[in-house]
């Protein structure tokens, strides 16, 4: 019985070997034409009549900031820890309804007792709402137990 072999390291290996020659002789053939000043790559002017606006360098924005991304539009959810045992989530609702319009309100259960689990959390539909509310709610005592609040972060693994 004979087997064909096609391909193979060796042949794997001429090829990377044959692109990165490829690349390189491209790359050099654009810094010659640069050098001359041709632009390698022109790329077509938009044809007349089209409505496509034109972007400036000026006008793109680029975000470097360390913290997480998030939208500023939709719920701005909070998490609420330092619950006692018999908090629930209508005392949550009541208890953050003063800052502005609550979109939910929930105290984390055991999943084997169904008793609290010490946390919960809050989402506010205003992002200015939810701001006061971590503001004037951290470190306040409910149920005699000080609460610690701030915004929700997503769980790594988590969609």
């Amino acid at each position: 019985m004979s087997r064909a072999f096609t391909g193979g390291k060796r042949d794997r290996e001429a090829k990377r070997d044959l692109k990165k020659r490829q690349k390189a002789e491209r790359l050099r053939r654009n810094r010659d034409l640069r050098a001359r000043g041709i632009d390698p790559d022109p790329t077509p002017d938009a044809p007349e009549g089209s409505d496509l606006p034109e972007v400036k360098l000026e006008d793109v924005v680029i975000s470097v900031s360390g913290q997480s991304r998030r939208a500023d539009f939709g719920p701005t959810k909070l998490f609420v820890g330092g619950l006692g045992p018999t908090t629930t989530a209508a005392d949550l609702r009541t208890f953050f309804s003063r800052f502005g319009e609550l979109v939910d309100a929930v105290v984390v259960p055991n999943r084997s007792t169904g008793r609290s689990r010490g946390f919960g959390f809050v989402s506010y539909r205003d992002a200015a709402a939810a701001e006061l509310a971590i503001k004037g709610m951290d470190g306040v005592e409910l149920d005699g137990h000080p609460l610690k609040v701030n915004r929700a972060e997503a769980r790594p693994g988590r969609f």
